[in-house]
């Protein structure tokens, strides 16, 4: 079954990035695999995701779910996104398209900024600047090493991290730091990190969103040309 969904989820790999990632590190229990369908739970995160080449092919799967307990899913068309919703409960957050550094060396260091895990201290700040974690989540990452302060000269200037389904994220500049490159510098090191543990670096940043996509570019990140949807639980 896994090599199967593989196979469907390669024709497409850029797009379906998270899905082959979650496959290949082994943190996927595949569901079903059909036709030209998949259905896995990324085991870290508990998210659901989802690929169909058709339609017809990915309505049975949603359907398969009802009842379920699916708190996040990921789908690759905007039908399917729109099923979901009916027939799961669930809200569309966003539509993103995977970014991935695929280099076959890892990125200069910039070397402007000293960057270190974020301490628990800092929770309550972190959670006042980045609206989509509460402070339990927030507290969540920083415990597992998952969330990174940025320091210029000793000042705080922001702060970086991974989501549990393995994405680059929650990158967030203070206001009185901003326009100066740091975002860059900050991603720069999530990249460096995520790349010397083996694995693909990726980020999923929202269609819509042009800093984001223009410093995905400027990075080296190759951009899917097929959007994905993220639903949770409304």
């Amino acid at each position: 079954m896994y090599t199967e969904a593989m196979k469907y989820l390669n024709e497409e790999r850029l797009q379906n990035l998270c899905m082959v990632e979650a496959i290949r590190l082994g943190h996927a229990e595949v569901l079903h695999t059909a036709r030209q369908a998949v259905l896995l739970r990324e085991t870290r995160s508990g998210a659901y995701m989802l690929y169909a080449r058709d339609y017809a092919d990915g309505r049975p799967l949603i359907e398969a779910l009802a009842g379920q307990q699916v708190e996040a899913l990921t789908v690759n068309r905007a039908d399917l996104c729109r099923a979901a919703e009916e027939m799961l409960g669930l809200k569309m957050e966003f539509e993103f398209l995977h970014a991935a550094y695929l280099d076959d060396r890892a990125p200069k260091p910039t070397g402007r900024l000293e960057i270190r895990e974020a301490e628990e201290g800092m929770a309550p700040a972190i959670t006042d600047l980045y609206p989509y974690l509460d402070e339990d989540g927030v507290l969540e990452h920083i415990r597992d090493g998952r969330l990174f302060a940025g320091y210029c000269k000793g000042e705080w200037i922001g702060f970086i991290g991974e989501h549990p389904e393995g994405s680059i994220g929650i990158l967030e500049i203070l206001p009185a730091h901003r326009r100066r490159g740091f975002g860059y510098d900050m991603e720069n090191f999530m990249i460096t990190r995520v790349y010397n543990r083996g694995q693909v670096p990726f980020v999923q940043v929202k269609v819509d969103n042009e800093v984001s996509i223009s410093l995905q570019r400027k990075l080296g990140m190759t951009l899917a040309d097929k959007s994905c949807f993220w639903l949770s639980k409304a």
